[in-house]
């Protein structure tokens, strides 16, 4: 487990789709998650910096605008656009908890300039999407691994070999040591291999 493509993950997460079918899927897996970094103290580090979209082109804000309201009306969260100096609230470096939902459009380049200070200076717009941001996938995965062995889940190593099917069904996995463990039903998760 958490090996080959599971480590190397950008291991980033988002709820910031132009599709309300995505946004709701999202939600319930942000949800989901949140509950397990409470659940765990979170063991993961999950946080909510979210994800930043900049342009140096004016002619961009209507397209940033219009992606904005169309993650809104999927349920996304409100859009806030801060023309001038507002009360725009940056996102803290760690957790999750009691963060804003939506977007925040920057247009004002003061305020650009004093919470995205790594930007080019002619940076015009920035978009915040809130809820977004990132976890240790491996972290994750070993919490999800230890409390799937709590309730007796066994870790089985080995090369699958082939699917025993009797009757349309399922029926086993033979492993290539010539182990076969029984089973109802089969996932092929195996990644890149």
């Amino acid at each position: 487990p958490l090996t080959l493509t599971s480590d190397k993950s950008t291991e980033c997460y988002r709820n910031w789709w132009p599709d309300a079918s995505m946004v709701k899927l999202m939600d319930r897996s942000i949800d989901l998650i949140e509950e397990m970094a409470r659940q765990s103290g979170n063991v993961f580090h999950l946080n909510r910096r979210g994800y930043v979209y900049a342009t140096a082109d004016p002619a961009r804000i209507p397209v940033f605008q219009r992606a904005a309201k169309n993650a809104e009306a999927g349920g996304a969260g409100p859009l806030r656009v801060h023309p001038g100096p507002t009360a725009y609230a940056p996102a803290p470096p760690h957790g999750f908890e009691n963060q804003p939902a939506g977007a925040d459009l920057i247009l004002d380049p003061a305020l650009i300039r004093q919470h995205f200070p790594y930007l080019a200076e002619n940076v015009v717009a920035v978009i915040h999407a809130r809820r977004c941001g990132w976890f240790s996938g491996q972290q994750l995965g070993m919490y999800m691994l230890e409390q799937a062995k709590a309730k007796g889940v066994e870790l089985v190593r080995g090369r699958v070999d082939g699917v025993i099917v009797e009757g349309g069904r399922v029926k086993a996995v033979r492993l290539s040591d010539g182990r076969q463990i029984g089973a109802g039903a089969f996932v092929n998760a195996a990644g890149p291999l």
